[in-house]
């Protein structure tokens, strides 16, 4: 009688499927974030008490080539600098966080900037009336 050392089939399926469906669910575990702080944006309380007179609006061009975009072109007016983008109400603003741009020396450099849709009253306030930013 001969013994025959013959794996079994079914042992293998099943460690396979285990090491797959592990390693499936560390995939999608580490895709999870964790729950992150709220945000709290930076408001005018974080300007400098003249930045109303400083802050230029922007010009709306309407919709941007991507679905729930707008266009807005920033005004030739500006002088050289940095400057953020914010959502004014009345006497009130909010720094939209990451918008930025730079108005360097170029006269006929054009600037457009798009936005998501439901920004309106958009205007531009040089970084400099912005007490609360890091430098650069």
């Amino acid at each position: 009688m001969s013994t025959s050392t013959r794996t079994p089939r079914l042992l293998t399926g099943l460690l396979c499927t285990g090491l797959l469906g592990a390693s499936l669910l560390l995939g999608l575990g580490g895709c999870a974030s964790p729950a992150q702080k709220a945000h709290t944006p930076m408001t005018s309380e974080q300007f400098t008490a003249d930045w109303r007179e400083h802050s230029k609006p922007l010009i709306n061009q309407g919709p941007g080539l991507s679905p729930g975009t707008t266009s807005w072109r920033v005004p030739a007016i500006l002088g050289r600098g940095y400057y953020r983008v914010i959502k004014r109400s009345g006497e009130h603003a909010e720094l939209i966080d990451g918008y930025r741009f730079e108005v360097d020396a170029n006269p006929g450099k054009e600037i457009n900037l798009m936005l998501p849709a439901y920004y309106n009253n958009v205007e531009a306030l040089n970084e400099k009336y912005v007490i609360d930013l890091k430098p650069r």
